[in-house]
């Protein structure tokens, strides 16, 4: 088929309904998608996805402190962008902190910073016996105390300035630290070999999505992953400007490098059929995806702490205030 013949097939088809071009692009670009991460086993807490910094990625803009997305639509027989705030994705994440949150060394599964590439290790002892052998030579109480004396470990600190971090869709704890990964993590290791407890009493952020808001959102969009790279978004441009549907997108946060989401309003029937293409064709659908975390448990490492302290709580009408949460 001609070039001439194919582009007039594809008007005519187009105004009918179907987004050929579209489909076209989504067939022939396999590579077009991006998959949702399987949860790494490493102990480097940048490898865990940040949700909750999807509200704020670089390619959003941020005006009166409020989030609004980058889009496209039809005006005046062109393609022209726009500017949207969308309340419910300013809400989609939701922080928890509970100020002195009481847990023991051994729960900490890993650490926002240190010296080594900690995506190299699936576990602190790893770390510890290939980089800092000097530290869990002595394992005793004494190496222990030595290791825990470190200066750079702030978790431990009367007013720790380092806090613990769990999301509700990786379930780990780690802590967020500036330093003394290596003197922790030799602490732990010399801990765990002495059963020896080290308790930590430190801040807890708790980040979890919340069902209402992802709700709303999916109530407005559908969502979908996608590769973002030059060419394949000229192409995915022009198919969109050529069939005149209207979407909108921003990059997605760390670790899915070079990518974005692409906001397809329910409210408009070409960017349905678009979504439709999205998903014959295979792409993930991140709504979903946000929906099925907002309606699961909560981590277990958080659920044994908190059954722990209604146990004690039954014993002691007594309540530590500082162990309230609070969003």
């Amino acid at each position: 088929m001609s070039s001439f013949i194919q582009t007039l097939s594809d008007h005519v088809r187009e105004s009918l309904g179907n987004p050929v071009r579209l489909r076209r692009l989504l067939g022939d670009r396999p590579d077009f998608k991006v998959d949702l991460l399987a949860p790494e086993d490493n102990i480097d807490m940048g490898r865990v996805p940040r949700w909750h910094h999807l509200t704020s990625a670089s390619a959003q803009r941020r005006r009166a402190d409020r989030v609004e997305l980058m889009g496209w639509r039809m005006q005046g027989g062109q393609m022209a962008s726009f500017i949207q705030y969308d309340a419910a994705l300013d809400n989609l994440v939701r922080r928890t902190t509970v100020d002195a949150w009481s847990c023991d060394l051994q729960d900490v599964h890993g650490f926002a910073h240190s010296k080594s590439d900690l995506e190299k290790f699936r576990s602190t002892d790893e770390m510890v016996k290939a980089n800092s052998q000097e530290m869990i030579g002595d394992v005793s109480i004494s190496g222990l105390r030595k290791n825990l004396a470190h200066d750079e470990i702030r978790l431990l600190r009367e007013r720790p300035t380092d806090w613990l971090q769990v999301h509700q869709w990786d379930r780990r704890m780690f802590v967020v630290n500036d330093g003394g990964s290596h003197h922790l993590a030799a602490a732990k290791y010399i801990a765990a070999r002495i059963g020896a407890p080290v308790p930590l009493r430190a801040p807890l952020h708790y980040y979890s999505i919340d069902p209402n808001a992802v709700a709303l959102v999916r109530g407005e969009y559908d969502i979908y992953l996608v590769k973002d790279e030059p060419e394949l978004q000229n192409a995915f441009f022009k198919a969109m400007q050529s069939y005149g549907a209207t979407w909108l997108w921003n990059e997605l946060p760390q670790p899915y490098e070079k990518a974005r989401a692409v906001f397809l309003p329910r409210a408009e029937g070409l960017s349905m059929r678009v979504s439709q293409a999205f998903r014959e064709a295979g792409f993930v659908e991140l709504g979903q995806h946000l929906e099925d975390v907002a309606h699961s448990s909560m981590p277990e490492i958080l659920q044994r702490r908190l059954h722990s302290q209604g146990q004690a709580e039954q014993d002691d009408d007594t309540e530590d205030e500082s162990d309230a949460p609070r969003a």
